[in-house]
């Protein structure tokens, strides 16, 4: 009677974890935050190649003048305008990569909440056949 019960609890077990599994809840990224995503992550991928070669040509200017007031000039547009959009795309991509990590974390959430609620129904299911 012991091994029919154990079965039976077995059987109900695999029964409601196909009923689990089915009623799993499904996460999609909603359109609007694929859009962020990617618009941030592409932001960040221009800006900070472009920064980088507005610090080169601010250089390549300064150091082809002999005038202070020109190299000062190439200093002002190329070094810190560079600086700055290169500071800029870092973020913008760094918030793209926080809102991807973010979006995983819902989804691994979800899914663990799913499971640990098929777990307890089967834990109850047991329960009641003994």
């Amino acid at each position: 009677m012991s091994t029919a019960k154990t079965l039976a609890g077995r059987a109900m077990a695999g029964q409601l974890r196909t009923n689990a599994v089915a009623a799993r809840p499904k996460t999609r990224t909603s359109e609007s935050e694929r859009l962020m995503q990617q618009g941030l992550a592409l932001a960040g991928s221009l800006l900070m190649p472009l920064g980088l070669l507005a610090i080169g040509l601010g250089w390549y200017g300064a150091a082809h003048t002999p005038y202070t007031f020109e190299q000062v000039a190439y200093l002002v547009s190329g070094g810190i305008g560079g600086l700055a959009m290169t500071t800029l795309g870092g973020f913008l991509f760094f918030g793209s990569w926080l809102a991807r990590i973010a979006h995983q974390q819902r989804q691994q959430t979800e899914l663990l909440a799913g499971e640990i609620a098929r777990l307890a129904d089967a834990i109850l299911a047991l329960e009641a056949g003994e």
